[in-house]
């Protein structure tokens, strides 16, 4: 699978008192660069980056999986992180992660299909872990 390397045992966790500003009083180039850096740091791969529109799209990243005797259970993430200028110098980033999974059995393998809904906690603490990795490096 392309994407970012994960250990595939389970999923990064945000410290646990971390709380994402989400706003940033920094210049729009330092907080761009800050979030790839952050990126590359944790080999997340990227599909689109367009920095006049302020859009990222990440490549999926391997989630653990589950295996039974006769089927597993995959999963993967991805996210799209934009950036907004709040004028006065804020720069606001929005980070959304997108769950998915899919199952492989004795007849095949299902579609990938979007399992967020069912899974907003998951989803947030992934989005909190990204905020934080952003956050130390700028």
């Amino acid at each position: 699978m392309t994407g970012c390397i994960s250990d595939n045992g389970k999923f990064p966790e945000p410290t646990a008192s971390f709380t994402p500003k989400q706003t940033y009083a920094v210049p729009y180039d330092k907080l761009w660069n800050g979030i790839l850096d952050a990126l590359d740091k944790n080999r997340i791969t990227t599909v689109s980056v367009d920095k006049a529109s302020g859009v990222i799209s990440t490549d999926y990243c391997a989630g653990p999986g589950t295996f039974m005797v006769i089927m597993a259970q995959s999963t993967r993430y991805k996210y799209g992180i934009t950036v907004r200028d709040q004028g006065n110098g804020i720069e606001r980033v929005n980070i959304v992660c997108k769950v998915e999974s899919s199952i492989n059995g004795e007849s095949g393998a299902s579609q990938w299909h979007d399992v967020t809904p069912q899974n907003t906690a998951l989803a947030t603490k992934l989005e909190k872990w990204l905020y934080e990795q952003i956050e130390q490096g700028i």
